[in-house]
């Protein structure tokens, strides 16, 4: 049975050399040999980036438990915490805004990337050149917004692979 490579360590190996709990540090710090551990009550920091602390036995995110806090009660099941300068760790009450579904959720953030890139909220980004653009040189097509010129080649090339694929 191979072990640890970090020296004094009897533990059973399991990946890149280290233990268990070796090769977790190694994973979460670069170092096997750091530990890093916040003060009982800290909580804890995911992958996403989302802070957590325990509350009565549960885990929960602090945004919502910020959020729970300003409202007095829990948040409705499917609502989503979105931080308006969009860092997962600050969670003061000015730099969170309620959302009632993913979806709404997902809506604010294609908002968000259309200002961010031409200055204009309402403005569309068409799904096959990837290009903003006002919604009124655009066709609209079930629920996505494309250029007239990008359909036309869409439709085009659909033709041509159902054509191709009957020969």
């Amino acid at each position: 049975m191979r072990k640890c490579s970090v020296d004094g360590c009897l533990e059973k190996h399991e990946a890149k050399g280290y233990c268990h709990s070796h090769y977790k540090r190694f994973m979460r710090h670069g170092d096997p040999l750091t530990v890093k551990q916040g003060s009982p009550g800290s909580g804890w920091i995911d992958k996403k980036g989302y802070k957590y602390n325990t509350e009565n036995g549960k885990a929960k995110r602090e945004n919502r438990v910020a959020a729970e806090r300003v409202f007095g009660h829990d948040l409705p099941k499917g609502s989503v915490v979105h931080h308006i300068d969009e860092d997962r760790r600050n969670n003061q009450n000015n730099n969170l805004v309620i959302c009632q579904s993913y979806g709404y959720h997902r809506q604010l953030h294609a908002r968000l990337d259309a200002l961010k890139q031409t200055g204009h909220a309402d403005w569309q980004k068409c799904p096959y050149c990837h290009k903003y653009d006002n919604p009124q040189n655009m066709v609209k097509e079930k629920v996505r917004f494309l250029h007239r010129e990008c359909r036309n080649l869409l439709q085009t090339k659909m033709r041509e692979d159902r054509h191709a694929s009957c020969v």
